[in-house]
C-alpha cells in the first residue's frame, strides 16, 4: 500500500514517522475515516504545527482539533484549546464546543500514564464516534523507572501497576468479558475499576505496537455480537 501518512509525514518532518515510525500502523488504520465527510479528529499535545500539518495534508475532508497547555489558536480548518490534560474539568469543557463528530483521537501530551488513562477514559466514552478509533502514543514512559518527561516524575518500570500498558492488558481481557464466568466477571470488573464500565463495555478491539496503544470503539453493529454465551459450566 502507498504510504501516504509516511509521505507527508517526512514532508513536515514530524518524529510521528521520522522517529517513532507511527506510519506504519497508523496509515492502514486510518484510511476509513478518510473518507469520510465533515468529520473532526482531536489531537492532545500539539506543541508545534508538524503533526498538525500532517493532519490536515492526510485528512483534507476534516476539522482538527487540538488540546494543547500552551497553546491557543484557531483558524479556518483548526482550532486549538488551550488546555491542562491532567485535570478532567477542563477535558469536559471541551464537548459542547466541538461541532464536528469526532472519529479519531491521538494522544501526544503529557506522556504521563495517569493522565493518558484519564483523557481515554473520558473521552473514549463521551466525545470518540462509534466506529472511531483512539491511538495512545509514547507509552514508552511507562517502562521508564526515574527521571522525568515535561516536569512531571516518572517512577514506573515493567509490571509497574499504574503503568498505562499493564492497565491496557487487562482492559484486553474486557474485550472477552461475555465469555468470562460470573466470578471472573465480578473478579475483572474490580481490576478494572479505574476505569468507567461506559468505556470498558464500548471496546471493540486493543491493538499493541511499537510505543502505542490502538483501541477501536464499537460501531452500532458491533453489539450484535456480543450476546453472552450460556455455556458457563467451561468456565468453572
Amino acid at each position: 500500500m502507498n504510504n501516504e501518512l509516511e509521505k507527508y509525514g517526512i514532508e513536515y518532518a514530524t518524529d510521528k514517522v521520522t522517529v517513532h515510525g507511527y506510519h506504519r500502523f497508523y496509515n492502514k488504520e486510518l484510511q476509513e475515516y478518510r473518507k469520510l465527510e465533515n468529520i473532526g479528529i482531536l489531537e492532545i499535545g500539539i506543541q508545534n504545527n508538524n503533526s498538525l500539518n500532517l493532519w490536515k495534508t492526510f485528512f483534507p475532508n476534516a476539522f482538527i482539533y487540538g488540546v494543547d497547555i500552551n497553546i491557543n489558536y484557531a483558524d479556518e480548518r483548526c482550532k486549538i484549546f488551550k488546555i491542562d490534560q491532567s485535570r478532567l474539568n477542563e477535558i469536559q469543557s471541551i464537548k459542547p464546543q466541538l461541532n464536528h463528530p469526532i472519529y479519531f483521537i491521538n494522544d501526544d501530551g503529557s506522556h504521563v500514564p495517569e493522565h493518558q488513562l484519564l483523557c481515554f477514559d473520558y473521552l473514549f466514552s463521551n466525545i470518540l464516534e462509534e466506529g472511531g478509533v483512539y491511538i495512545i502514543e509514547d507509552i514508552e514512559t511507562s517502562y521508564w523507572k526515574r527521571g522525568t518527561i515535561y516536569d512531571y516524575t516518572t517512577n514506573y518500570g515493567f509490571q509497574n501497576q499504574q503503568s498505562i500498558i499493564e492497565n491496557f492488558k487487562l482492559l484486553v481481557d474486557y474485550v472477552n468479558f461475555n465469555f468470562l464466568s460470573v466470578n471472573d466477571r465480578k473478579l475483572l470488573d474490580e481490576k478494572t475499576s479505574f476505569m468507567s464500565h461506559e468505556t470498558k463495555k464500548s471496546i471493540l478491539s486493543i491493538n499493541f505496537s511499537q510505543n502505542c496503544i490502538i483501541i477501536k470503539k464499537k460501531s452500532k453493529s458491533d453489539y450484535n455480537y456480543h450476546n453472552p454465551y450460556y455455556y458457563e459450566y467451561l468456565t468453572k
